[in-house]
């Protein structure tokens, strides 16, 4: 999860790969531009249409945009991972999260139940 979290954090820096953080303090630059910023700017429109529009609408807030997508995998034990991971405010990110729950068995949804969390995230933020 914690490579999923880079990615999407790059996605929010606009392509700069930084090694992710629990608090504020020195920044890390990994890559300082992982992809073409069209390519970047593609999947930030894609990642907030997912929220808006598509299956990660339980992530929706009406506090804040939110950008983001979830996934679903059965493990070799037959048991699920469902994830949500995204960014917010979608417009001027400052924070990237991702919610991973484990299943032992159905139903498992990340957009539903790993999205419905990162919303009651951004939504318990105080927003200066």
């Amino acid at each position: 999860p914690i490579q999923m979290l880079a990615f999407y954090n790059a996605i929010a820096n606009n392509g700069k790969l930084v090694q992710p953080q629990l608090y504020k303090g020195n920044t890390i630059i990994i890559n300082s531009q992982i992809a073409k910023q069209a390519n970047i700017d593609s999947l930030k429109q894609a990642l907030r249409y997912v929220v808006t529009n598509g299956l990660g609408k339980p992530a929706k807030s009406d506090k804040v945009q939110v950008a983001g997508r979830g996934g679903t995998v059965q493990l070799e034990d037959g048991s699920y991972i469902a994830e949500f991971c995204g960014y917010f405010p979608a417009n001027k990110p400052k924070y990237s999260i991702i919610i991973s729950i484990h299943k032992e068995e159905l139903p498992a949804s990340g957009e539903l139940m790993a999205g419905d969390i990162f919303k009651d995230i951004t939504e318990t933020i105080k927003y200066n």
